[in-house]
């Protein structure tokens, strides 16, 4: 196995101290302008049990490494380097996991992603790690819940350090679409509300537009001589974002993450899952999307992001909710509707701990 990239750049250019050996939880992250979202991101990680954040700060503009730097359990580490180039900064994260992460249980998420798992509302992370550890997994599964307002969303009026759930509570409770495949977790999962709103023709398709979709991913995009051919690129259909995320890792020195988060080199994988409540959809995210489309550095050419430009420049006063929109409650909810896996195991530690 290839020995991740050490980005020596980014270490050097640490606002902090080096990291404590007796940190027992590491967040490692991402940002590029998330001062409306630092406060709320940081508070909801704390009340989990994190130790230490160890945060990558893209040539941020709006106070976003100021505010970081105020922070006492936060190291910042600072690059004007393109996005894109890092493979959409998995490199930058890769070379921080390898440097500090290692023998370590890390939550890698980005600034608008808060982790829950079954009870996470009274359970900290450090009695699930525990429980991880003596049941020898080593990783936990995650899928993408994206929030929405209940209103239009230019007309949010989320503040920093609000409630990110209060401003956005919504949620699609379905269909997500769960596939077998080939990297680490071996699931890949599609679905909710983009799919619905943004990529309305691929939740239509019929059963030969699916069978092709199969062959063209599975078998002649993952073939060297026929990956990079250009007309064979050129057949590929807009499809929604992949919501398998792996956010929890027991890092060691074989570990990488193979792009963003979405896939980990090999790890035994808990039987529990957890969700990553997505919170982009706020007041600023139609100049968020179109800044993104323009900057092209995110996958595929930014793709999405011009996807999401162009319905918000169609339909300005969009709003994500529809009839079947669901408002968040608690963790046991979720497991309820589906979404996200307990055990008996698990929820026996939990029973113990709390009586």
């Amino acid at each position: 196995m290839t020995t991740p990239t050490r980005c020596h750049v980014l270490v050097e250019r640490a606002t902090h101290r080096r990291s404590s050996a007796a940190a027992g939880i590491r967040a490692f992250s991402v940002c590029r302008n998330e001062r409306l979202r630092l406060p709320a991101f940081l508070n909801h990680y704390r009340s989990l049990g994190v130790d230490e954040f160890l945060v990558i700060d893209n040539d941020s503009s709006d106070g976003s490494p100021e505010y970081l730097a105020t922070q006492p359990d936060v190291r910042v580490f600072r690059t004007s380097d393109r996005f894109g180039e890092a493979t959409q900064g998995t490199d930058w994260l890769n070379a921080l996991l390898a440097e500090f992460g290692v023998g370590f249980w890390c939550v890698t998420v980005d600034i608008d992603e808060l982790l829950v798992y079954p009870g996470s509302e009274r359970v900290p992370l450090s009695t699930l790690t525990a429980y991880l550890d003596r049941c020898g997994y080593q990783a936990l599964l995650c899928m993408l819940l994206d929030f929405y307002p209940a209103g239009p969303l230019k007309s949010s009026s989320y503040r920093s350090g609000d409630d990110l759930v209060a401003a956005a509570p919504c949620f699609d409770v379905g269909p997500y679409e769960k596939s077998s495949f080939t990297l680490c977790p071996s699931v890949l999962l599609r679905g909710g509300m983009r799919e619905r709103v943004f990529y309305p023709e691929f939740r239509t398709r019929g059963l030969w537009a699916k069978i092709w979709d199969t062959m063209l991913y599975r078998v002649a995009l993952r073939t060297p001589l026929l990956r990079d051919k250009a007309w064979l690129r050129a057949w590929r259909r807009p499809t929604p974002p992949c919501l398998t995320k792996v956010p929890l890792v027991r890092w060691d020195r074989e570990s990488r993450f193979l792009h963003c988060t979405h896939w980990v080199t090999h790890k035994i994988i808990a039987p529990e899952t957890g969700l990553l409540l997505h919170f982009k959809f706020l007041q600023d995210f139609h100049a968020r999307a179109t800044e993104e489309a323009a900057r092209d550095e995110h996958y595929d050419g930014a793709a999405e992001y011009r996807r999401y430009a162009e319905k918000l420049s169609q339909n300005p006063d969009l709003t994500l909710m529809y009839e079947g929109s669901i408002r968040f409650e608690e963790t046991s909810q979720l497991v309820q509707l589906g979404l996200m896996q307990d055990t008996e195991a698990w929820a026996a530690v939990r029973t113990h701990r709390i009586t």
